[in-house]
């Protein structure tokens, strides 16, 4: 029993190893809570533990995991990616589907900020079925939205939208008016870059991203928005709309002396409203930008101005500078796509198949071993069992063994006391037949031996009652009983010793018996097994002979008898013995 309650023990501990369930640090807890609606003060809560205090891996990956996501969500640029490694490998490692999810969602952003896009985009797609997975509509809306950017900087201009497209979907179940509002203005500013066929779309899209944002008072989102809004106002003529969204978008920067993008979208407002002074100024601010793109683009403005202004050799060296940075940007663009984006895609779709391979396998180890200890339980209780059986059926056949002992002893004695009592009944007998003994006293000895007669009677009765041959009769009624067959049976000399013994019981009696209407051996046993008392339903299993047979013998026998039908072979006997 002790070692059975230990191997239980031993299988629950294990069982408990598969299954993910960890009691947090309660400090990291109430970081938790507070991540979203107040992220500043998670901040502060996470800063004030020090990680040399929390004692399990949980714990660390959990503090690693909310320090990465608490300062992504205070805009703090991140560049190190030590910190989340720790969650991303421990959660990894027990295959916790939610946290996973979240873990590889904030390396992602980690690699954003450090402007490792590809490394980004791959623990965005790693993350994305994880997410999914977990039913996190949020995150995964998120996911999608920087996937979407990534591709869109680096002009995946075609599945840049399609993610949009899931991410304005995702932002309307969620209800999330400002995830909607990014989707939309993503879209817009794509199908700005499609051409002028797509100029009605792009305004759309736009200006109802333009709305929502503005309803919510995002001013950041506001002010991309209106860049965009104020580019495609420019490319339709429309100089008055694409001046006034130039401004706007400035004036909604925070820092308004170094948003250069916005210098130069102001500074290509103006320059297509011919002001070119106003053009000039904007656009030489926007060239301290370290965008190769806005600064080639800025330095052909510039040379355009220039040439107008009847300076055709400022001109020429400015048109030499753009050319320069477009030969860069291209080489930057090209090396992205052809070695990292691309083989971001299919890391990331490797990655996801080692981890549900390596998930699949902890499944299997963990069924398997609790099938080994389910077999080893089910062993030793089985074994354990058979030992108890053996033990049981050991003791039961001593008591068999023991209760034949008394038994042989007990018939020994009844038979010494049977032929005690057959030596008095012979000695009175004679006696009786002596002249010499007077009339009363011949009654007295007659009642004496009557008495006798019947006490040697009940003897031989108990007798045959705990006599081997009773006892197999028994075995072979109950064998019928079970299973409708036995391997038992009566051998002929066994019928000739127990009809003998019945009729020593009824003083030759049945000798008279068969011998006057000259009995069979059926007749003759059926009579000595209804003297015994067995019930008649018992008699077939002895004699082999139906129900009905057995009836029919015995009425047949009781007409040539020629008694009545409904007396028994006891009073019939009775009558011979009188």
């Amino acid at each position: 029993m002790k070692n059975t309650v230990i191997i239980i023990l031993f299988a629950m501990s294990l069982l408990s190893s598969c299954t993910i369930r960890q009691d947090y640090n309660q400090q990291l807890l109430k970081a938790d809570s507070l991540m979203q609606l107040r992220p500043d003060s998670a901040l502060n809560i996470l800063k004030s533990i020090s990680p040399k205090k929390l004692s399990t891996r949980a714990d660390n990956a959990y503090y690693a995991l909310l320090l990465t996501q608490a300062q992504d969500k205070n805009f703090v640029v991140q560049k190190d990616d030590s910190l989340i490694q720790i969650a991303v490998h421990y959660y990894d490692s027990i295959g916790d589907t939610k946290m996973q999810a979240k873990a590889h969602y904030y390396w992602g952003c980690v690699y954003r900020d450090m402007n490792q896009q590809a490394e980004a985009i791959r623990e965005f797609f790693i993350a994305a079925p994880l997410t999914e997975k977990s039913k996190e509509k949020r995150q995964l809306g998120l996911i999608y939205n920087n996937i979407g950017y990534i591709y869109n900087i680096q002009d995946f201009n075609q599945k840049a939208d399609s993610i949009y497209q899931l991410v304005e979907i995702i932002a309307i179940e969620l209800k999330d008016t400002t995830l909607c509002a990014e989707a939309l203005s993503k879209q817009g500013s794509i199908a700005l870059s499609k051409g002028d066929d797509y100029f009605p779309i792009a305004e759309q899209k736009l200006s109802n991203a333009f709305m929502a944002a503005d309803k919510m008072g995002y001013n950041g989102l506001k002010a991309d928005i209106s860049a965009s809004l104020s580019r495609l106002y420019t490319r339709m003529k429309q100089k008055e709309k694409a001046l006034h969204y130039a401004k706007l978008n400035l004036s909604l920067r925070r820092d308004t002396a170094r948003a250069y993008r916005a210098f130069f979208i102001l500074g290509d407002a103006y320059y297509k409203s011919e002001q070119y002074d106003s053009a000039t100024f904007y656009l030489n601010k926007s060239l301290v930008s370290k965008d190769y793109g806005k600064k080639a683009d800025a330095y052909m403005r510039l040379a355009d101005i220039a040439m107008i202004q009847g300076n055709a050799t400022l001109s020429m060296e400015l048109e030499r500078n753009s050319s320069a940075y477009k030969d860069s940007l291209y080489k930057f663009r090209r090396n992205i796509v052809t070695n990292k984006i691309i083989k971001a895609e299919t890391d990331a779709q490797t990655m996801l198949q080692k981890l549900y391979y390596k998930w699949r396998l902890n499944t299997y180890l963990c069924v398997f071993i609790l099938i080994i200890v389910i077999i080893i339980i089910i062993t030793i209780f089985l074994y354990k069992r058979y030992r108890r059986k053996n033990y049981l059926l050991q003791k039961d056949k001593q008591q068999i063994e023991k209760a034949h002992q008394d038994l042989s002893q007990h018939y020994a004695k009844l038979q010494i006391d049977i032929v005690q009592k057959d030596l008095e009944i012979e000695s009175l007998r004679k006696e009786l037949a002596s002249h010499q003994v007077y009339e009363e006293q011949r009654k007295k000895l007659q009642d004496e031996l009557d008495e006798m007669v019947l006490k040697r009677k009940a003897l031989a009765k108990e007798a045959f009652l705990h006599s081997p041959l009773y006892e197999k009769m028994q075995a072979i009624i109950k064998d019928y009983q079970d299973k409708d067959t036995s391997d038992k049976e009566l051998s002929d000399q066994e019928w000739q010793e127990f009809v003998a013994e019945m009729d020593m019981e009824w003083n030759n009696a049945i000798t008279e018996l068969c011998a006057k209407y000259q009995l069979s051996k059926e007749e003759l046993h059926l009579i000595c097994l209804s003297l015994i008392g067995f019930p008649f339903s018992h008699l077939e299993y002895l004699l082999h002979l139906s129900r009905a047979t057995l009836y029919r013998k015995k009425n047949a026998l009781l007409k040539r008898i020629d008694t009545k039908q409904d007396c028994d072979f006891e009073e019939i006997l009775q009558k011979i013995r009188s």
